[in-house]
């Protein structure tokens, strides 16, 4: 064998298995690969080098074909059932094409025959390095596009709004502002349809770590097998199906915030991981021996009693109260009428923007209708309500009550309604109106153009409403 001159490929990183029978080869092509400045290891028993590769890392297995324990043929057999990724070159002193063809139609990376080339064999493992590389750099790729369009769901989403006048919401928004600048783990409790993603992101965004990723898991819809490889990620070939090497959640949401919804649907076996990821402030992929540090937040959120599911044995105690250091109740629309109007005027004017509709405001009668409800849905419930009606709606102007799905005659004002701080017999649609407008240029710093497009309305037209009602921007 002829030794070629090292190039400037930096190959200090791949790691190497040589197997064969003859010491001799063995000696000779290890001292030439090691100078080459790869990390070598070699066997003359091909059984324990497949149990070497099975516990440590490995990207190249270089082996002989005739031997007397175990063929090549059934090394490379072997090795994908171990690491599907991990390549195979075969070294030969019997040639044939025939074996060559086999070889490679079976899964072999190259094939070369004794005495052979270094350079040449040198040349395979590199090409093999850069397409590796690729390979990470594609995922990574992979990894950052997701963290982008979970970023740009969020700036674009219509359903990212928190609107409220009432003294439940005024007093969730200073709790948000006192715990933002902290990393204290946040536990958010309220019924279905809340709103309790919008303060997660609030919260993500009114942070130090507002530029980094927010990125969220629904723990009730991963599989219980899949939950600590989508969280925790894993190695290839850690498990049957683990073809490639692959960050979990915790990396990508790196420096920023992880958002665990439905946090009490979480098996108990998950509950520990997240325990000791809360803890220890640390996490191990599948098949790695090494901790990793995790610099995140958990902003975990709940449905549910947890109080109950930890007396029933279904939540642990000890990570109830590691969720609990900062805990946001958030009161069901029913409890919270104050801001119906507001908020049924702000879909209103979205989905008419979105449809391509000339529909501006909510008629009193309208109005009246939606205050009446209990919505049980919450605010996803009043969202849907108005989208319907904005798709039913067959004239311009206002909503009227006609567009309602399932409008039924208003019958006498219930209690709820009558303690409302907006009276049914008082209700002014320019009052409203002007709320909400205030309300779009304090969140835009008296920016008339950011607020139209928040509202789902043309900047001229914002400008004519303003005048018609007295409103001026600068003194939002």
């Amino acid at each position: 064998m002829e030794i070629a001159e090292s190039s400037n490929t930096d190959i200090s990183q791949m790691k190497l298995v040589l197997i064969d029978d003859d010491p001799m080869v063995l000696r000779s092509l290890k001292a030439v690969l090691t100078d080459y400045g790869f990390n070598v290891t070699t066997f003359q028993d091909p059984l324990k080098g497949l149990e070497w590769v099975q516990e440590n890392e490995t990207d190249i297995v270089i082996t002989d074909i005739c031997m007397p324990s175990c063929d090549g043929f059934e090394v490379l057999k072997r090795l994908k059932e171990i690491d599907p990724l991990c390549d195979l070159i075969f070294i030969t002193a019997h040639g044939q094409i025939e074996t060559a063809i086999r070889a490679l139609r079976e899964g072999a990376t190259d094939f070369f025959e004794k005495p052979f080339n270094t350079f040449a064999l040198r040349a395979a493992i590199e090409r093999t390095q850069r397409f590796r590389n690729l390979s990470r750099q594609k995922a990574l790729l992979a990894n950052q596009l997701n963290v982008l369009n979970n970023e740009l769901e969020y700036k674009t989403s219509s359903h990212n709004v928190m609107l409220g006048q009432s003294a439940e919401m005024k007093k969730i928004a200073q709790e948000i502002v006192d715990i933002s600048n902290s990393n204290a783990t946040v536990l958010i409790i309220g019924e279905s349809g809340t709103g309790k993603e919008l303060v997660a992101n609030a919260v993500h965004h009114s942070s130090p770590r507002s530029k980094k990723p927010f990125l969220t898991i629904n723990c009730a819809s991963i599989p219980d097998d899949l939950f600590e490889s989508e969280m925790f990620g894993h190695r290839r070939g850690a498990f049957t199906g683990a073809i490639e090497t692959r960050g979990g959640y915790i990396e990508a949401a790196e420096g920023g915030t992880l958002f665990l919804d439905e946090i009490g649907d979480l098996p108990l076996p998950a509950q520990a991981k997240i325990l000791r990821l809360l803890e220890q402030k640390s996490y191990l992929p599948i098949g790695e021996h090494k901790e990793r540090q995790a610099d995140i937040r958990i902003i975990a959120a709940t449905n549910q009693a947890l109080e109950t599911l930890v007396k029933e044995k279904k939540f642990r105690e000890d990570l109830y109260y590691r969720l609990t250091v900062c805990t946001i109740n958030l009161p069901p629309l029913r409890e919270r009428k104050d801001d119906i109007p507001l908020l049924a005027l702000f879909f209103t004017l979205q989905f008419s923007g979105e449809m391509g509709k000339s529909i501006d405001g909510i008629a009193p009668e309208a109005m009246k209708l939606l205050m009446s409800k209990n919505y049980p849905g919450n605010i996803r419930e009043l969202r849907n309500i108005i989208e319907n009606s904005v798709i039913r709606s067959r004239h311009t102007g206002l909503l009227r009550s006609e567009d309602l799905p399932g409008q039924q005659p208003l019958a006498k004002k219930n209690e709820d309604i009558a303690q409302n701080s907006w009276p049914m017999d008082t209700l002014k649609l320019e009052e409203v109106e002007k709320r909400l407008y205030i309300e779009a240029l304090n969140r835009t710093n008296s920016n008339v153009s950011a607020a139209a497009r928040l509202l789902g309305l043309s900047r001229g037209k914002l400008r004519r409403r303003l005048a018609s009602l007295n409103i001026k921007a600068e003194d939002a």
